[in-house]
C-alpha cells in the first residue's frame, strides 16, 4: 500500500476533528466565538492549530504536530521546495530558510505512519469583507499546494478554511461566483458544519440558514 493510500485525507481529517470536538479535546465552541467577534484582530490560526493538535494528541496513533514545517522536495542535493505567490512554478533549494512551509504538519508515529502537510486559514471577522477575504486566502492556499505538487507529488496536501456565516446563491451562481469551482466539483471540498454536527461535501450543504461555523477542507 502506497503512503498516499493510507494518508489522512481531508474527509478523514474533518471526521477526526468532529470527534475531538464531541469528546471535548478540541474546543469548537470557542472557535465559533473567535470566528464572529470583530474584536478578534490579527488572526486566530495558531490557536486553532493547537486545538486541532490537542485533539490528535488524545487519539490512537501517537501523533505529533509541527508548525511551519518545510515542504520537502525529491531532490537529495536540494531537499526543500520553494514557492512564491504569483510565481511561475515551484523550485528547490538547500537553504531551509528559503523553503516553502506548511502552516502545520501532522505525523502519525505508530504504524502505518502518516504525514499531512496542512495549510490553514481562518476568517478575520474584523475585515471589511470577511467572507470574500477568507475564501480568497483559502483559494491561494489551494493554488500554492497544487503548484508544490509539481515538485513532490508524493506528499499528502490538505488546505483548510475556518469560516463563519452561510452559503448564499451569489457564492455559487451568477456571473462571478466565489465558490463555484469547489461547489460544482472542480475540486471536491468537504465541510464540517459544527452546528448540525455533520461532515459532508460542500455541494451538499444547504444555502442560507442560520449563520454558523464551517470547517472546509480540500485534499490537493
Amino acid at each position: 500500500m502506497k503512503e498516499r493510500d493510507i494518508a489522512m485525507r481531508c474527509q478523514q481529517l474533518l471526521n477526526t476533528i468532529q470527534g475531538c470536538i464531541a469528546n471535548g479535546t478540541t474546543n469548537g465552541a470557542r472557535a465559533a466565538v473567535f470566528a464572529q467577534n470583530v474584536n478578534i484582530r490579527g488572526g486566530w490560526e495558531v490557536w486553532l492549530q493547537l486545538e486541532i493538535a490537542h485533539g490528535f494528541l488524545n487519539i490512537p496513533g501517537n501523533w505529533t504536530c509541527e508548525r511551519e514545517r518545510p515542504y520537502p522536495s525529491t531532490n537529495a542535493a536540494n531537499p526543500y521546495l520553494t514557492y512564491a505567490a504569483g510565481g511561475p512554478a515551484w523550485g528547490v533549494t538547500n537553504n531551509i530558510n528559503a523553503a516553502a512551509r506548511a502552516d502545520f504538519y501532522l505525523h502519525r508515529n505508530a504504524a502505518p505512519t502518516d504525514d499531512s502537510y496542512i495549510e490553514l486559514k481562518c476568517i478575520n471577522p474584523n475585515h471589511a469583507m470577511p467572507l470574500q477575504d477568507a475564501w480568497n486566502r483559502f483559494n491561494a492556499d489551494v493554488v500554492k499546494q497544487q503548484t508544490l505538487r509539481g515538485g513532490n507529488a508524493g506528499l499528502n496536501y490538505v488546505s483548510i478554511l475556518a469560516t463563519f456565516g452561510t452559503f448564499q446563491a451569489a457564492d455559487v451562481a451568477g456571473p462571478n461566483p466565489g465558490l463555484g469551482w469547489y461547489w460544482a466539483g472542480g475540486r471536491t471540498a468537504y465541510v464540517y458544519d459544527m452546528a448540525n454536527n455533520q461532515v459532508t461535501t460542500l455541494a451538499n450543504v444547504a444555502q442560507g440558514g442560520a449563520p454558523r461555523l464551517f470547517l472546509v477542507a480540500v485534499s490537493v
